[in-house]
C-alpha cells in the first residue's frame, strides 16, 4: 500500500493506493505533481493520476521489465516521459511515453 499524505494541511491523510502485489521499492512524483510513478519487486510500474477516481486506479500498468522496478525518473525537459530501471535479472532502462501510455 501507498499511504498519500500532505503535511500542509491539518487532516494530512489523502488516500491509501494500492495496487502493487509485492513490496513497492520506488516512488516518484512528475514534476508538476500531477502524476506519481510506482514500481514494485512484482516487476510492475504503474503510473497513478491525481485527477483520476482519487488515485484508486492506476491510468497505466507497465510489465516489461524481468525483474523489480528499482529505480524511476521523470524528464525534466517532457513531462509525459518516464524511465525506469530494471533489478539484477533485468538489468534494462526503459522509456514510456504517459500521454498515451506506451513504452517507447
Amino acid at each position: 500500500s501507498i499511504l498519500n499524505r500532505d503535511l500542509r494541511v491539518k487532516n494530512h491523510f489523502i488516500s491509501r493506493i494500492e495496487g502493487h502485489k509485492q513490496e513497492i521499492t520506488g516512488l516518484k512524483w512528475s514534476f508538476d505533481d500531477k502524476y506519481l510513478a510506482s514500481g514494485g519487486n512484482d516487476n510492475k510500474l504503474m503510473v497513478w493520476s491525481r485527477n483520476h477516481s482519487r488515485l484508486t486506479e492506476p491510468i497505466y500498468k507497465f510489465s516489461s521489465h524481468k525483474a523489480a522496478v528499482k529505480a524511476i525518473a521523470w524528464s525534466p525537459h517532457q513531462s509525459s516521459l518516464l524511465a525506469s530501471g530494471g533489478g539484477t535479472a533485468d538489468r534494462c532502462i526503459k522509456f514510456y511515453n504517459t500521454q498515451v501510455g506506451v513504452e517507447t
